[in-house]
C-alpha cells in the first residue's frame, strides 16, 4: 500500500497548493482512510468522458462527501497532483505491486 515518502509528499502537496484546506483534507483522510484497492474505489465513480480527475472526484463524492465538500473549486495547476495526493492519504491502492 502506502510508502512513507508517498504519504509525506502528499502530505506536502496538499498543504502547498491548498494552504489550511489542504491541512483540513489531510486530517480528515488520515482519521478515516478508504483502505482499499482501486478497483474497488473505481467502482463509486463515473465515467466523465476522459476525465479522469473528474472521475476520481465523483468517487471522492460518493465514498466521503464531507471532504469532497471541502475540496476547492479552483484546485490551481497542480489538481491532477492533488487529486492523487487526496486518494493516497485515503490509502486507495494503485500501485501494481
Amino acid at each position: 500500500m502506502r510508502k512513507y515518502d508517498e504519504i509525506k509528499t502528499s502530505m506536502e502537496r496538499l498543504e502547498a497548493d491548498w494552504g489550511d484546506v489542504g491541512k483540513n483534507i489531510v486530517v480528515m483522510c488520515l482519521d478515516d482512510p478508504l483502505n482499499m484497492e482501486s478497483w474497488e474505489f473505481l467502482q463509486h465513480c463515473t465515467a466523465c468522458g476522459g476525465n479522469w480527475g473528474g472521475m476520481f472526484l465523483t468517487g471522492i463524492k460518493d465514498l466521503r462527501p464531507e471532504i469532497w465538500e471541502v475540496i476547492p473549486d479552483d484546485m490551481g495547476v497542480h489538481a491532477w497532483a492533488c487529486i492523487c495526493s487526496v486518494l493516497t492519504m485515503l490509502n486507495v491502492n494503485f500501485s501494481e505491486e
